[in-house]
């Protein structure tokens, strides 16, 4: 009789334990339920409010001006559709071949206000880059360009010529020819700035200037006649300056000067360098007085 009641016990301990596992698995199912339907209400609500977007084509890289766009260069994201700006392309292959006309910086969205008009082929060409009244001229100069092949398109560089007036009578002269004038493109060919490195130096031979026919004229002389090399300068740097030229003796005036002053500096040192005393004109005697031996010097003319 003993062991009934133990055997209750244990059965209402059991059915206890039943009871809280239940428990316990209904609060999980509860718990995931309200995790699924808030998941679903906040993604109802994030495609109520999504911004409608549309693709457009970026600048993948810096693009100087008068660069001839290729695919590599272009690439496309999505941009919101309410504040599309005016003139975008959705498709880069609409845009290869076309000519810039301005400098894009990288992931810039690309405007056709930026682009050059097309030719008849559909593409871009260099002359739709100059302005009224300008020339595009292409010269060739030193492989170091100036500044080590540092010049990017879109630059502003002085030009100066190395050359005789005279040639055979006079010596050759350094000038300034040309101030602040813009490069258009530098290499060989405009195909190869576009496909090199914007950010890498190019030692380049050709130079392509944007000029106006006056310009072009100095520039065909100086290019036939002397040697060419392109200054580099600052773009808010457009002071013209003018200057007389040097030649090979005014280039080393300053140090035959300097040699000069030091020269007549010595001459001044020596001649106010005392001069020595001529010696006196003496007699000497020998006097000999017991074991005391002794010389006296009579000048010549003095008393004895």
């Amino acid at each position: 009789m003993a062991g009934a009641p133990e055997k209750k016990a244990r059965s209402a301990e059991g059915k206890g334990r039943l009871r809280a596992l239940l428990y316990l698995a209904a609060a999980v199912l509860a718990a995931l339920g309200t995790a699924v339907l808030l998941t679903r209400y906040m993604d109802t609500r994030v495609a109520a409010v999504r911004i409608p977007t549309e693709k457009v084509v970026v600048a993948a890289t810096e693009l100087p001006i008068a660069t001839e766009l290729e695919l590599g260069a272009l690439a496309t994201i999505d941009w919101p559709a309410a504040s599309l700006p005016e003139g975008t392309v959705k498709d880069p292959k609409d845009l290869e071949g076309r000519i810039v006309n301005a400098t894009i910086a990288k992931g810039e969205v690309i405007l056709l206000s930026k682009l050059a008009s097309v030719d008849e082929t559909g593409k871009g060409a260099l002359s739709t880059v100059l302005s009224p009244g300008m020339r595009a001229m292409s010269v060739r100069v030193d492989d170091v360009v100036g500044v080590a092949g540092f010049i990017h398109p879109g630059d502003h560089v002085d030009v100066i010529v190395t050359m005789s007036p005279d040639p055979g009578s006079s010596p050759p002269v350094s000038k300034i020819i040309l101030q602040y004038v813009k490069v258009l493109t530098v290499g060989q060919e405009l195909e190869e700035r576009a496909a090199a490195d914007p950010q890498k130096p190019v030692a380049a031979t050709v130079a392509t200037l944007m000029v106006d026919s006056d310009q072009a004229e100095r520039l065909a002389l100086a290019a036939s006649q002397g040697q060419l090399v392109l200054a580099l300068r600052s773009s808010i740097d457009t002071e013209t300056v003018a200057t007389a030229g040097v030649v090979p003796r005014g280039l080393l005036s300053g140090s035959a000067a300097v040699a000069e002053r030091r020269v007549r500096r010595s001459r001044k040192v020596e001649v106010m360098r005392p001069t020595p005393t001529p010696p006196r004109d003496s007699k000497m005697v020998e006097i000999l007085r017991g074991d005391m031996f002794e010389k006296r010097d009579f000048q010549k003319d003095g008393d004895q």
